[in-house]
Formats: C-alpha cells, structure tokens, sequence
C-alpha cells in the first residue's frame, strides 16, 4: 500500500501540470485520493511498545520515553526478559503470572452491600489545607469504592464536609487546643530555664559521699537530681552552711519555684498525652471497618499533630492495616526523633509511601536500614516516570499524561491508590499471591491517574484543575475494565 501510495504521489507531481488534458488530470486526482484512503484503512505498523526491566539500583540513570500505552519494568534477582504491550490488558501475561489484570478489581453482585467495594480513610487536613484530604477522599470515591471517611483538625471538617456530601468527616483533634498546648509549654520552660540558669552556686556539704567535703553545685542540680526526701535535706544543710539568712531564704525560695514550675510543666504534658491518646482512640476505632488508611494528605506540620500520627501508624502496623502515605507525613518520618518508626514502616509489608522527587530527597536512604531482602514496603516515586518499587523489583508506570501539573493530583493518586488497596484487600484477603499482586495493583492506579490526567488536560487545556482529573477517573477504569473482559 505505500507504493501504490507513493506512485500516486509522484503521478499527481508529473501530471498536475496546466497543459496536461483534463481527463488525464482527473484520472491522477482520483488515483491518489483512493491511495490515501485505502492507506488509512490499513496505516504503516508502529513499532510496538515494550515492557521495560530495570533493577533498583539502575531506574535513577534511565531514561523513559512517553508512551500512549501502558509500559511496564520489572526485573528479578535472577532473570532478564522482555515482553511487548499494546495494550493494557496485555501486561505481564506471559512474563509473571503473579500479575493478573483479572483480579484487580472487585466483581459486582446482587448479594452486594455497603462496604463490599471497599471502605477507606484519609488521615490529614488543617486549618491551612482543606483541599488535599477532599481530593484523595473523593478520588477513591470516583474509583468506586463505597465508603470514604476523613479525620483531619476540627478547623478542617466544615469545609470538607461543604466540598462533598458522599464523604464522613470527622474533627478528631483541634490546632488551636494544640497551639494553646504548646504556648503554655513553652512559657513553662523558658521560666523554668531562666531559673536553671541563673549561675548562683552555693556551698553545701556533699552528703551524698557522706564526707566533709564542700563543692559548688549549681541550682538545678540541687533540685533536678533529688527527689522530695533529698530536696528536704538539701534545705536543711543550707540553714548550717549558709550565714546570710535573706541569701538562704532567696535560694530555699528559688528551689521552691522551680520545684513548681517542674510539677506544671509535667501535669501540662500528662493532659497533652490524654489529648493525643483521645484523638489516636477516635481514628483507631475505625480501623475494624477499614481496609486501607491514607495518612498525610493536607495534614500540616504541628508537631503534635505527628505524636498523633505516630501512635496510629503504630496501632495502624499492629492492626495489620494497609496504610498509603503521602505528603506531610513523609516530611514527619525524614525528622530524627521518628526515624526508628521510619525503618519499622520499611518492612512493613502492609505499607506504601508515595514520595515526590523533593520528598524522596528528605527521607533516609532505605539502604541505611538493611538489605534489600528486609525491604518489604512499596515506593512509589512520582515523577515524569512513576516508578514502584518493592525492595529489589522495580515496575515503571510510563503511561502518558497531561501537560499541566495542577495541585491536589498527588492527593488523587494517593485517594487512587487507597481504592486499588481496598479492593487488593478484598480480593486476597488470606492469599499469598495478594502481596506481588498489591505491587501491580499500586502501579495500575499510576496508570490510572496518568490516563485521568492526560484526558482532562486533553478536555480543559491550561484550564484544567485536580476535579477535572476527578471526573476522568471513573471512565478510565471503565476501560480498563472492558478492556480485561475482552481478553
């Protein structure tokens, strides 16, 4: 067909002149629209796209090309192999059979109820950020499954609560109780300090070796280090050694004070810990009817807010719950004081982080914990390239999306992501095979959100927005659904 193509081509330049007759002409003309015709009916073969297989250490220097299938890289310990997609249902067919397009999503019944279809959480939202928790709530709505619910401050929940009527909101903690908290913290220790530090030392007899020995011991070592019996003989032996009675009384008065500063500083943390336990308590609850919890979408920074999420990441591993983490809780688990549960959610099977390329950045190499082998957890690095990660296997989500980079589509792909893992729950419950399916199910939801985003940006243009992904969603996994019944 391309040569008669071509002929027809270089016919229409010969005979196309002026002085050559009209039938000629005409006979030329129709020879080359009927080529052109025939060759859209039967278009020059594309090079077919291939599945890409990478190992861990080498995605960070490879380079993708955009592609308007789904493209794929895996790699094992011991295996080099290559297939060819052209479509998505084809992906991994041959090559793993532990990837299985078949059982990603749920099956519709009539004995079907609320909840059959998976039921999510969002941990997150602030008095600054409403927006994010809205967006990956709903996207897990627009995915399909059946119930959403959001925990976020209590300055958050009326606007969540006025963006959608599908979602449950629920105000479990208060930034403005945990700003007063910390004031009267800090109010406490500055004093406290400002006694501490006074730098007037007295002479006492050093009782403790039980010789006559005198040494200089300042203020707070005086009180910090004794308890009430010590403290009592502490005065005592001022009244021996101490002459000036207006000077010992300034001191037994200064011991007084930080004595009382010490005991208000501690009642003020027991009551921010029964705060803290009281919010963990109304979020744990829920866990019995979840199936995924996504932490960190608009959740903010307070650093009580972390203690929060730190317990219910805790509880969280020990409920053996899926738990999706994205934005500000990542930037929580980089800080040193949460390092320790940073590597214990690294082997946590039941676990996925969703890091942008500055996020990655912050957070402690996982390779400063262990081998690869202890690695259990799935990464998804978001970039131009999703890349998932499971420790030493690497799959490639090169799906073409939109040229827009609206805010809130991390939210989405983190709600998308809470959807896949609802129904790889549902589905696997009890079953080996769930836990390499969950890596595949956590890049289909990249290719979902790519494809999402790609049709909005194609819909909307510079004008597009985080809902007009929201609104692509339901269509995409429609097709993808078709696409896996016509396998």
């Amino acid at each position: 067909m391309t040569l008669v193509l071509s002929y027809a081509v270089n016919s229409l330049h010969r005979y196309m002149h002026p002085k050559t007759p009209l039938s000629k002409r005409l006979a030329v003309g129709w020879l080359f629209l009927i080529s052109r015709a025939a060759a859209g009916f039967c278009p020059s073969p594309q090079p077919q796209q291939s599945t890409k297989f990478i190992s861990a250490s080498a995605k960070s220097s490879s380079h993708h090309r955009h592609s308007s299938n789904i493209s794929a890289s895996f790699k094992s310990y011991n295996q080099m192999s290559t297939a060819h997609t052209q479509k998505w249902a084809d992906v991994f067919t041959h090559q793993n059979s532990n990837y299985s397009p078949q059982y990603l999503f749920p099956p519709f019944s009539s004995r079907s109820h609320k909840g059959s279809h998976g039921r999510i959480a969002i941990l997150g939202g602030s008095n600054k950020y409403t927006g994010a928790p809205y967006y990956a709530a709903q996207a897990a709505l627009n995915c399909g499954v059946d119930l959403a619910t959001v925990f976020c401050a209590a300055e958050a929940s009326v606007p969540i609560k006025c963006y959608s009527p599908e979602l449950m909101v629920q105000g479990v903690y208060s930034i403005e109780r945990f700003d007063a908290l910390l004031e009267e913290e800090e109010a406490l220790l500055a004093e406290l300090e400002k006694y501490k530090h006074k730098n007037d030392l007295i002479t006492v007899d050093n009782f403790d070796n039980g010789d006559d020995t005198t040494s200089n011991i300042s203020l707070d070592k005086l009180l910090l280090e004794h308890d009430d019996s010590h403290n009592e003989l502490i005065q005592n032996e001022l009244l021996k050694n101490v002459d000036d009675t207006k000077k010992m009384d300034d001191i037994v008065n200064k011991l007084q004070k930080v004595k009382q500063l010490q005991e208000s500083l501690q009642e003020l943390q027991d009551r921010q810990m029964e705060i803290i336990s009281k919010s963990v308590r109304d979020v744990v609850s829920m866990f019995p009817t979840l199936h995924a919890l996504c932490v960190g979408p608009g959740l903010g920074r307070h650093p009580l807010v972390f203690k929060v999420v730190q317990q219910v990441l805790q509880r969280g591993m020990e409920s053996n719950l899926t738990l999706i983490l994205d934005a500000d809780v990542l930037f929580m688990l980089s800080l040193e004081e949460y390092r320790e549960l940073y590597e214990e959610l690294l082997k946590y099977e039941g676990c996925i982080m969703t890091p942008n390329v500055m996020e990655m950045k912050r957070l402690p190499s996982p390779s400063s914990f262990g081998s690869e082998n202890d690695k259990k957890n799935i990464i998804v690095e978001k970039g131009h390239v999703d890349a998932v990660s499971r420790g030493d296997v690497v799959m490639q989500c090169a799906e073409e999306g939109g040229l827009k980079r609206s805010g809130g589509i991390g939210d989405v792909l983190a709600g998308t992501i809470s959807a896949y893992m609802a129904w790889n729950q549902i589905i696997e419950r009890g079953n080996e095979g769930g836990k390499q399916q969950r890596a595949f199910a956590v890049w289909t939801a990249c290719c979902t959100v790519k494809r999402a985003t790609k049709l909005a940006f194609e819909n909307k243009r510079r004008a597009m927005s985080s809902r007009d992904v929201l609104d692509e969603i339901c269509g995409v996994i429609a097709h993808m659904e078709d696409d896996i019944e016509r396998r």
